[in-house]
Formats: C-alpha cells, sequence, structure tokens
C-alpha cells in the first residue's frame, strides 16, 4: 500500500512537470482545422522547433529532418513510404509518406514539414513559420488558429505572384547580420 501511495505521489509531481517542459518560454501554437491545400512548416535554413502531432486524412506528408537525434518523427496508417534521402551522407533525413488517414507526430526538435491534401488537422507547439495555401477547388480550405485564439479561414490564391501566407507562431529568433 505504502508503495502505491508513492508511486501515485510521484506521478502527481512529475505529469504536470513533464508536460510544462514541453513549452519553453517563447513557444506558440499553432492550429489547423479541417485545412485542404498545401501546408509547410518551417523552410530550407529555417526549421521549426518543438513538438507537433496530428492527421491527414488524404494526401502526401514530407517529413525532413535536419539535425539528426534531436527529436523523433513517428508517422502510421501511411499507404506508400518513400526514402528522399538519408542523413548517412550529412544531408537532411527526408520522408514522404502518402495514402489515407495518416497519423503523425513530431517528438521535439528542429523540423520541416509539409503537406498536400485535405482533412489536415494539426497542433504544433514551439516557434516557427507555417506556409499556408488552400485549395482552389475546395468547398472549405479549412481554418488556423494561433495560441488558441479565433479561428481564422485559410486564404486561396488563384492569381501568382502570391503562393502562400506565411503565419509565425512562437517568438521568432533575432537576425544577426
Amino acid at each position: 500500500m505504502r508503495r502505491l501511495l508513492v508511486t501515485l505521489l510521484c506521478a502527481l509531481v512529475v505529469v504536470p512537470t513533464a508536460v510544462a517542459a514541453t513549452r519553453a518560454a517563447g513557444d506558440g501554437v499553432l492550429e489547423l482545422r479541417a485545412v485542404s491545400g498545401t501546408v509547410a512548416i518551417g523552410k530550407e535554413g529555417q526549421p521549426a522547433r518543438g513538438i507537433l502531432w496530428g492527421q491527414l486524412d488524404k494526401g502526401r506528408l514530407v517529413v525532413v529532418d535536419p539535425v539528426a537525434g534531436d527529436g523523433q518523427a513517428f508517422v502510421s496508417g501511411w499507404d506508400k513510404r518513400t526514402v528522399l534521402s538519408s542523413a548517412d551522407d550529412g544531408t537532411p533525413t527526408v520522408i514522404a509518406y502518402t495514402g489515407t488517414d495518416i497519423h503523425f507526430r513530431i517528438t521535439g526538435g528542429k523540423y520541416r514539414i509539409s503537406f498536400t491534401g485535405s482533412g489536415m488537422d494539426l497542433t504544433a507547439i514551439g516557434v516557427g513559420v507555417a506556409y499556408l495555401a488552400g485549395d482552389p477547388l475546395a468547398t472549405d480550405a479549412g481554418d488556423y488558429a494561433l495560441d488558441s485564439k479565433k479561428w481564422i479561414p485559410v486564404p486561396v490564391f488563384i492569381v501568382p505572384p502570391q503562393k502562400s501566407l506565411a503565419v509565425p507562431f512562437g517568438t521568432q529568433p533575432t537576425q544577426t547580420p
């Protein structure tokens, strides 16, 4: 009985601490709801940092891990998995997943991730920039929200040169010359 009480007491102390540790000072929250179109989080030379989880009803997901070992990406439910590049040669690991009902999570570190498809739901906690472009053929391109505020419709761009909307989340790092 004493061992059970000590275990429960430890759980009450450790679990809130672990949850709080996943969100550091300066982290923001990006949420996507039922998005159809193209979404990229992070870009070449400017990866996002933090944790992320979500699902894609149908489409293609590309995960880029620029720093091997600083976090992990877990993807399930895919129909096809293609390794586009491997970290063995010093370049980032890039893996593409296609299919229906794809579930994913990134457990920390730096990452770049992009989606093309429909029914994207996602929550990202950390720092980064998301690039959003709704599908012009969809009846509803979906919504996004920052820091649990009001939902905003994902923009649809039909006329170039505007290809996507840049949506920063979290406190962005300052650029040094």
